[in-house]
């Protein structure tokens, strides 16, 4: 259902915690990437983050709702796609949508795109979110906000303190948690972590499951990253320079994204909401994961 006060909330969490790691430390909070290293090839650049948000996706807020019919063989299928197709894009939603788009990026426009339409064809031929309870999904609903509103201020009160920490490594790594606890909280109240509502939203075909709460994530993430991106300062805080990704539109990008959202088209899943999955949804969190992983270092030998 169209959650238009609480995703909007959740927005604004994605934004903090993107943006703050990003003008700390000169980082992208890429998922797909953080979700590979920081299993396979852990280190304090990396593996803080992906605690931080496995600790979000443990709290018992805003629980997400998933299927209980979709089949082993598609969440491996699809899974396996995302693995395959972020690598050779190098990125996903996070570091592509919330991140690249809002720096200009034109390599991150065209993934953006691409992923996105290819996901949205995907969803119309072979899968369509539960029809909804009481009406269309597009009708407006308004869960309880006030734990979201006290999530955002506490998160808001974190990038304040980390704005005056030392230069430190220590300073660094405590970032990254930051970052990846915020964030994975975003994803919980913006209900990113919820298959159904990410489909709902590719549901452009189908009016009355179409679900447009997570306009907001672009509008709020985005914008508010782009805002912030104008307003950088000549270095970042606690680094001594920017040191961001950068490259040519080429066939890996078009391809991989072309990939990536047919795997997220099947069952509504990207890395960061895996990440809660792997929590959340027993095995078949688990499942959708390990394939992943495969998929990653499968592509990694293209």
């Amino acid at each position: 259902m169209f959650t238009p006060v609480t995703t909007t909330l959740g927005a604004v969490l994605l934004h903090l915690s993107t943006t703050t790691l990003l003008h700390s430390n000169s980082q992208i909070l890429g998922c797909s990437s953080l979700l590979t290293n920081g299993i396979l090839h852990p280190s304090l650049s990396t593996t803080p983050t992906l605690l931080g948000l496995l600790a979000a996706a443990a709290l018992p807020l805003y629980p997400p709702s998933y299927p209980t019919d979709t089949s082993l063989p598609l969440l491996l299928a699809a899974g396996a796609l995302v693995g395959v197709g972020t690598k050779l894009a190098k990125g996903c939603t996070s570091g592509h949508m919330l991140l690249g788009v809002a720096r200009g990026s034109v390599r991150s426009l065209v993934a953006t795109a691409t992923f996105f339409a290819s996901a949205v064809a995907t969803a119309a031929v072979v899968s369509s979110p539960p029809a909804c309870i009481n009406g269309a999904c597009y009708t407006p609903t308004y869960p309880a906000a006030g734990p979201a509103v006290l999530l955002v201020a506490g998160a808001a009160v974190g990038a304040l303190v980390i704005r005056r920490l030392p230069k430190t490594e220590a300073a660094r790594v405590a970032t990254r948690v930051y970052a990846g606890f915020v964030f994975g909280l975003g994803l919980l109240v913006s209900g990113m972590a919820s298959p159904a509502k990410t489909l709902g939203f590719m549901s452009v075909t189908n009016w009355n499951n179409f679900d447009p709460s997570l306009m907001a994530v672009a509008l709020v993430g985005v914008g508010g990253n782009a805002i912030a991106w104008l307003r950088r300062k000549s270095s970042p805080r606690l680094v001594d320079e920017w040191t961001l990704p950068a490259g040519e539109v080429e066939w890996r990008l078009v391809v991989g994204s072309v990939l990536f959202g047919v795997g997220w088209g099947l069952v509504g899943v990207c890395p960061g909401p895996a990440v809660v999955a792997a929590l959340r949804n027993g095995t078949s969190g688990l499942a959708w994961v390990g394939a992943f992983l495969a998929g990653q270092v499968a592509a990694g030998y293209v």
